[in-house]
């Protein structure tokens, strides 16, 4: 009886340990594990996000290299850097615009960061249409003489609505 009641409470605290891990914040999974090279990753891809929001032209031409493309995931179509930004900084009044569970994977040079983004906001060149999207992205950053930078963005946009993370920091697809 002894045995079963030990078996009981340990089978408990692990689904009580289970369960507070599955609730935690994302921000509290985005950093936890990772060394100071991942960490720098994660706050480059924050202020990426932030200058988009923005519309920050100086820290996005520090953060983005000179041969940025933005490509749908599937290769269907793909953006240039000089048309990007003038999208960006014509076309766009953002909102709102946030990634969450970012997670980097750091191959010596080279990095890919896994996330998921949320926006909302208007867009069009004449007579702005109000929009709200979300999905995943994957950022490939390079460090070329000890500075990162994003030198690609492959993302889906997912059909449906999504709840925007109600803490997530601020970033553009």
């Amino acid at each position: 009886m002894k045995l079963f009641i030990s078996l009981c409470i340990v089978t408990f605290l692990g689904f009580q340990t289970l369960a507070a891990q599955q609730t935690g914040s994302p921000t509290a999974v985005q950093t936890t594990g990772f060394g100071s090279l991942e960490a720098e990753l994660i706050s480059l891809t924050n202020e990426w996000t932030s200058a988009i929001l923005a519309k920050d032209r100086s820290k996005l031409d520090v953060l983005m290299a000179p041969d940025f493309a933005l490509h749908g995931w599937d290769g269907s179509w793909h953006v240039e850097r000089s048309l990007w930004l003038d999208n960006l900084f014509q076309s766009y009044d953002i909102s709102e615009y946030h990634h969450s569970t970012i997670v980097p994977h750091v191959y010596g040079d080279f990095a890919a960061i896994t996330s998921k983004w949320y926006w909302r906001g208007a867009r069009g060149r004449n007579g702005k249409k109000p929009f709200e999207e979300h999905g995943y992205v994957v950022d490939v950053w390079r460090r070329t003489n000890k500075r990162w930078q994003v030198v690609s963005r492959m993302t889906v946009i997912m059909a449906g609505p999504d709840e925007p993370a109600a803490s997530a920091p601020t970033k553009a697809p």
